[in-house]
């Protein structure tokens, strides 16, 4: 069950950081394209809880405390 948990939570993160790659890389080109219809701090900050339930998960799955 935690190996599933893990798992999706590890693809949650890659989606993630490949949307704030393509949101940066649009907005560079293309400014106001996406920040028009969607907040990227809210982006930023579910990235950032994901990146840190995935490492707790990661540790506590290895043994260390």
């Amino acid at each position: 069950m935690n190996d599933k948990i893990i798992i999706i939570f590890k693809e949650l993160f890659f989606a993630l950081t490949a949307a704030l790659a393509i949101f940066i890389a649009l907005e560079t080109v293309w400014p106001g394209v996406i920040l028009a219809y969607l907040n990227i701090n809210w982006v930023l900050i579910l990235w950032l809880i994901v990146g840190i339930l995935v490492l707790l998960f990661n540790n506590k799955l290895s043994g260390h405390d």
